[in-house]
């Protein structure tokens, strides 16, 4: 490094050899006092470049540097090529899209995009895709689209990457990218050719058929490329432009997905890519991996995908972790095909399993989510139940406590299966479930799903033993605490005479005293509980009770106080207690009485006082007309709902007449009691402060926005108006234990692809019926029917 650039390099050596952030900061600070004292020397334009990348490295840091943004700017007019681009490249590191700086870079760029040199128009184009935003994208779009026709290959890459650029930023900005996305593919340099296919493939997901009649171009480019047509420089390990060939594959898939004509162009071309490529290299693998997934997404054909599978083989016996998990993910693109070909593979799927590295089985466990069905899915479940248990990625237990919810909700195969699978999620995992899974589960035990109530008993009292053991496990997640209460209140009868309802009370009320539930609601779903336990306790069970009342009647949730007030009222009236909460009763029909008889007498004593009686919409309109929408005599809205009148303008300082200023002698006048608070607030006020400061008061009025404050010219006046503010285990009470690695494998590789070969339709999910309707509604219905 030259002798100019010595304390940038001394900079960058001791940040290097700090011990802790703190050192870091000291040093990045100090060097920011030093570079805000250099750029004000007047010798400071002789080394703007090294302080220009001093800046940028301290606000790569995370130091801001804002005093030097405009020495960038300025830095990118410079006729030097070096120091032109650093300025572009420190500009498009210190400013956004909202910069205020930006207009001036933005006539820079102007300038260079018409330069005669190439490599200015190279520098602005550089700089154009990154600082560029949607609303500046008119200024600059003329000019960039007129060096599509450069003679400088260089140049017409970058205005073809520029318009893509434009195209994310405005998507209507460019009304014709697919006309020129389109030119460039017969362009006569690779390059060009390149920046056009990334474009294509990001406009083609929008509208595949719209370029199709690609594809005969798109196939002959690249049976050019796999001959080696291109020049050498192209080539990486022998390998013939190997991103080239892998951007044309994904632009195939794309144009061929459900489009047999065209699919059945690329057929031979896709065989010969996968026959030349490499398996010796690690860019001969991802040839052929995106290679395979072109064939699983376009229209299948059987030879192919016999072919792909052939090679997914090879990746998958390879004894490089990288290249399996490559085979994994192939493998899981087929099944989606024809689950079929992974029948081939069982032995292997099993080792995957087995494997110490945690990625290659995640991903074997994703394989075996896409290929389950309604006769393995205990066998996969399982394994992804005992892989949630051992793993402590938080992300990937996210993701198996999806994929177990929906595979127990498609393919459950008995009822209790599904509860005990989604106490064991509920237990390891309730903190990352949703709340709709919880929802489900309830409901499936209210409602029941067999026509037998001696078995939909049975299941609620399985249901009710394995959360008596669950809830009192440390560190339960409040979901599973949610539903445990929800249930025990419900159906805690059933489990007499072994268990005693105030057991379950007791339970409950100790875990009131937990307090480090994330969720608010948790408590609220406990003293419910509570309160429905009650009917069955009697007066055993008043003192826990009234103890949990006394604690959280004043609670600051709205919600637990109003459940805490309705059991301290529903103790007084033991009668109304089991009238309002009977066994059983969660999804029993509720009949309403609409016309609300016990309404009467109150309804006649407001009549006699001079009421209004309520008119039906119907009576309103035949009475005073169709206009009025609110019941107003004589056509007229008895509500208003307009806008209140705008204040009128605040009238100048000392306009006021001089007995409205409420200065402190007035007050003493009017209040002697008030003097001295008086003297002392408005002490050292003048009266035409005073007078301002009254003006302001008076000018704060409801407006058609709501409250705002007045436009006054006083000192306390404001001028601008606020925003409004806003189960037991997995099998009983046991975990799960940990696989052998060695015994019975060819028993698993049977349970875990049984079916594959002839995959029957889903099962339909366990989850509860939809609920039925009250009588009302059906009454609603039969009069729509009849109607």
């Amino acid at each position: 490094m030259s002798g100019m650039f010595r304390e940038f390099n001394e900079l960058v050596r001791a940040i290097g050899d700090c011990k802790s952030k703190q050192e870091e900061d000291q040093i990045v600070a100090k060097e920011v006092v030093t570079l805000r004292a250099r750029l004000a020397d007047r010798d400071a334009a002789s080394r703007m470049k090294e302080f220009v990348m001093r800046m940028m490295y301290c606000e790569m840091l995370g130091h801001r540097v804002d005093f030097g943004y405009i020495h960038a700017v300025n830095m990118g007019q410079r006729t030097v090529l070096g120091e032109k681009r650093t300025g572009y490249l420190a500009a498009s590191l210190f400013l956004d899209a909202n910069s205020e700086l930006l207009i001036l870079l933005v006539n820079t760029i102007q300038k260079d995009l018409k330069s005669a040199n190439s490599w200015d128009v190279c520098a602005a184009l550089s700089a154009v895709t990154r600082v560029i935003g949607g609303e500046t994208v008119p200024a600059v779009l003329k000019p960039v689209r007129d060096q599509l026709t450069n003679k400088d290959a260089h140049v017409r890459k970058g205005a073809v990457m520029a318009l893509q650029r434009f195209v994310h930023k405005a998507p209507d900005s460019v009304e014709d990218i697919g006309a020129i996305l389109k030119r460039t593919i017969g362009d006569r340099d690779p390059s060009v050719m390149t920046a056009g296919l990334c474009g294509l493939v990001d406009v083609a997901k929008t509208d595949p058929v719209a370029y199709a009649n690609l594809v005969p171009s798109l196939v002959s480019i690249l049976k050019q490329v796999i001959e080696h047509r291109l020049p050498r420089e192209y080539d990486y390990h022998r390998t013939p432009a190997p991103w080239l060939q892998i951007k044309l594959l994904k632009l195939l898939a794309i144009l061929g997905h459900a489009n047999q004509r065209s699919s059945e162009e690329m057929y031979e071309v896709l065989r010969e890519v996968m026959t030349r490529a490499d398996m010796k290299t690690t860019i001969g693998f991802a040839i052929i991996f995106e290679t395979v997934r072109t064939i699983t997404r376009i229209y299948p054909q059987q030879q192919l995908l016999t072919a792909a599978s052939d090679f997914t083989s090879r990746f998958l016996t390879s004894e490089n972790r990288n290249v399996k998990c490559i085979g994994i993910d192939a493998l899981s693109a087929i099944v989606q095909v024809n689950p079929e070909f992974a029948a081939q593979h069982q032995m292997v799927v099993i080792d995957c399993l087995e494997d110490p590295d945690e990625t290659l089985k995640w991903k074997t466990l994703d394989l075996l989510f896409r290929m389950t069905n309604s006769q393995n899915v205990e066998v996969v479940v399982d394994r992804m139940t005992w892989f949630l248990s051992s793993t402590k990625d938080d992300f990937l237990k996210k993701d198996l406590v999806q994929k177990i919810t929906s595979l127990a909700e498609k393919y459950a195969p008995s009822n209790s299966w599904y509860i005990q699978t989604m106490n064991f999620l509920l237990e390891k995992g309730g903190d990352l479930m949703e709340g709709e899974v919880a929802h489900n589960l309830m409901r499936l035990l209210a409602e029941g799903a067999s026509e037998s109530e001696e078995q939909d008993n049975e299941l609620r009292r399985f249901a009710a033993n394995s959360y008596l053991s669950l809830l009192p496990k440390p560190n339960t997640p409040d979901l599973l605490i949610q539903v445990g209460s929800w249930t025990l209140g419900e159906y805690t009868y059933l489990l007499a005479p072994d268990t005693e309802p105030l057991t379950v009370v007791n339970l409950l009320c100790d875990l009131m005293d937990r307090s480090f539930y994330q969720d608010s609601s948790t408590k609220c779903f406990l003293v419910s509980g509570i309160t429905k336990l009650m009917t069955l306790c009697g007066a055993k069970g008043n003192s826990a009770a009234r103890d949990i009342i006394g604690r959280f009647r004043n609670a600051k949730h709205p919600n637990l106080q109003q459940r805490c007030l309705e059991l301290e009222a529903l103790l007084q009236n033991p009668t109304l207690m089991a009238q309002v909460l009977p066994l059983d009763a969660s999804c029993e029909d509720i009949e309403v009485d609409t016309d609300m008889p016990m309404l009467d007498a109150i309804v006649a004593q407001s009549l006699l006082a001079g009421g209004r009686k309520y008119m039906t919409v119907k009576e309103r309109v035949a009475e005073f007309g169709p206009s009025d929408q609110y019941g107003g005599a004589g056509g007229q809205s008895s509500l208003r709902f307009d806008a209140y009148q705008a204040p009128p303008p605040a009238p100048p300082p000392g306009s006021l007449p001089e007995q409205t200023i409420p200065t402190n002698l007035q007050f003493a006048a009017q209040d002697p009691a008030k003097s001295a608070a008086a003297a002392a607030l408005f002490a050292g006020t003048s009266a035409a402060a005073a007078s301002d400061l009254a003006a302001a008061a008076g000018q704060q009025k409801w407006g058609a926005g709501g409250y705002e404050p007045g436009t006054g010219s006083g000192a306390g006046s404001s001028t601008s108006s606020g925003a409004p503010a806003s189960a037991s285990s997995y099998r009983g009470s046991r975990t799960p234990a940990v696989p052998e690695l060695s015994a019975e494998k060819k028993k698993l590789a049977a349970g875990l692809f049984a079916g594959l070969s002839t995959a029957p339709p889903p099962a339909p999910a366990p989850a509860p019926a939809p609920a039925r309707p009250t009588p009302a509604q059906q009454q609603q219905q039969q009069q729509q029917q009849q109607q």
